[in-house]
């Protein structure tokens, strides 16, 4: 026996409440472990605290070793390496167009490329700030230049649960709290910021420790080189000699050698206490190495040679694609940035449609290679917007103009009003009616196109858009075409063009291919 099931209305009494809305619940403020004065969050960063007194001085200090110095260099300049774009958040907007057009000409002017540059030296410090000069040009808001700010000057402070902590700048009536920033003033670049810690955590905390090393081998090696590394002078006077006999001798001595020199004696004997160990003191060579192997593969992810494994060309091909997802990473990361400030307030200022910067980070690809691939996809009935040019092969394109032509004129002389009108013009320079008739009988064959087309442009169009969605090269693109091509049916299109041949030769029997001058 079959049960009827009945529809359930729940009971307004036993409904679950209604979530809290624009409200933190475990925010910062109620953490038992935290110990926060007036509002003022310090970071959690234990290097920091125990090292640094809090500050991220103890940080900038890294730059000077310069393996450090080169990998961070290496990021940065990979990353303004390559050109950036900016498009329309609505790709379908003509006006958004025009506005990211003007918008990358303003993030020129202001040096871009430079605040690129300095708001990465968070890699190495959690965060870094900088300050937008604005001013007014040619009836615009824009930024005349945006200078990279201290972060010892600033300070995180949270007064409102339900707020995230805001940037204050520390002056000299006020050193603990600070006082507010201005808005649309400051941008602040975070790297791994958490949320028992608005400043970031940079790679400082990994690199701190074998620079420290490092620095303690040099100096080791360094005095065991001055050490060993050359003769030392020793000097024996007789005994009895007068102190003005020792002080030539030391004069003597000195002149030989401004590192170190030995005055003993006649009669007593100096000895040094030789290692064990054969052959020539390595060890702290090969401390320095290891500090550089570690520092190199915090920075930029290269793993010491000794560990590489695989041939040579693949390894170094790992390493160029290792590196390669690091600068798009800090792309992303810092286009995030860009584009929840300093992009999105020209854009408010100014009556911009929403717009966003961004950089892609791939290999360099043949410019004939895409080209070719884009003269085929443009003869399928498609072609590349302005912005995707522009993406695809930089600036400096624009839409070539079309000439004005004259159309040709046909005129039907049946339907022509009384009297002598103009004779019929076509490409040949007449127009028989028997060649109307012969078109006639194509145009019918061929009036309903769309049912012929779908079945070879659908699948093309859903093979584009997965291509687009996945991020293929062109070259993947032209690869896999080969095969899509076998696969489309186009039966149906053959079958038409069959017939229209078929009516062509059927007219032509019947004499309506005859050129019949009127």
């Amino acid at each position: 026996m079959a049960t009827k099931l009945k529809h359930h209305v729940p009971d307004a009494g036993n409904m679950a409440p209604a979530p809290e809305l624009n409200a933190e619940f475990a925010n910062r403020l109620r953490d038992p472990f935290e110990q926060t004065y007036m509002g003022v969050l310090r970071t959690n960063d234990p290097l920091l605290i125990e090292r640094g007194n809090g500050g991220v001085e103890l940080y900038r200090d890294l730059k000077r070793d310069g393996k450090v110095f080169a990998g961070l260099q290496k990021r940065q300049l990979a990353l303004i390496g390559k050109p950036f774009q900016v498009e329309p958040i609505d790709k379908d907007s003509a006006k958004g167009s025009g506005d990211a057009k003007e918008l990358a000409g303003i993030l020129k002017r202001c040096g871009f490329d430079k605040l690129c540059q300095d708001l990465m030296e968070a890699l190495i410090a959690g965060h870094s700030v900088a300050e937008i000069v604005w001013t007014v040009r040619d009836q615009r808001v824009v930024p005349v230049r945006v200078p990279k700010r201290a972060q010892r000057r600033f300070v995180f402070v949270q007064n409102d649960e339900n707020s995230p902590p805001a940037l204050q700048m520390l002056t000299r009536e006020n050193m603990l709290t600070g006082i507010p920033v201005p808005p649309r003033k400051f941008i602040v670049h975070r790297v791994n910021a958490e949320d028992d810690n608005p400043y970031g955590t940079g790679l400082g905390l990994q690199l701190w420790w074998p620079v420290y090393f490092k620095r303690k081998g040099i100096v080791a090696w360094n005095k065991l080189n001055d050490r060993f590394g050359s003769p030392t002078p020793h000097g024996k006077y007789p005994r009895g000699a007068s102190p003005k006999e020792k002080a030539t001798l030391v004069d003597a001595l000195r002149a030989m050698s401004n590192d170190g020199y030995l005055a003993t004696p006649e009669g007593m004997d100096i000895a040094l206490l030789e290692s064990k160990l054969a052959g020539n003191v390595t060890t702290q060579e090969q401390l320095v190495r290891y500090m550089d192997e570690w520092i190199a593969e915090v920075l930029t992810g290269q793993e010491p040679a000794a560990q590489g494994g695989g041939a040579l060309a693949a390894a170094s091909k790992e390493r160029q694609n290792v590196r390669q997802d690091l600068t798009q990473a800090d792309s992303d990361l810092l286009s995030e940035t860009l584009n929840e400030t300093l992009i999105a307030w020209i854009c408010e200022l100014n009556g911009f449609e929403p717009c966003q910067v961004f950089r892609q980070i791939k290999e360099e690809e043949d410019t004939k290679h895409l080209a070719e691939t884009d003269k085929i996809i443009h003869e399928m009935g498609y072609e590349l917007d302005e912005d995707s040019l522009r993406a695809r092969y930089g600036e400096g394109y624009r839409r070539k103009a079309v000439p004005l032509t004259t159309g040709k004129l046909v005129v039907d002389n049946k339907k022509a009003d009384a009297g002598p009108g103009p004779a019929s013009f076509a490409e040949a320079g007449r127009r028989t009616d028997a060649m109307d008739a012969m078109d006639a009988l194509v145009d019918d064959e061929l009036a309903d196109w769309q049912p012929l087309m779908d079945p070879l442009t659908q699948p093309l169009e859903r093979f584009l858009d997965a291509a687009a969605a996945q991020g293929l090269s062109a070259a993947e693109v032209v690869k896999r075409l080969p095969a899509l091509l076998e696969a489309i049916d186009s039966r149906a299109l053959t079958d038409s063009l069959t017939r229209t041949a078929f009516a062509a030769a059927a007219g032509g029997e019947a004499g309506l291919g005859e050129d019949v001058t009127p």
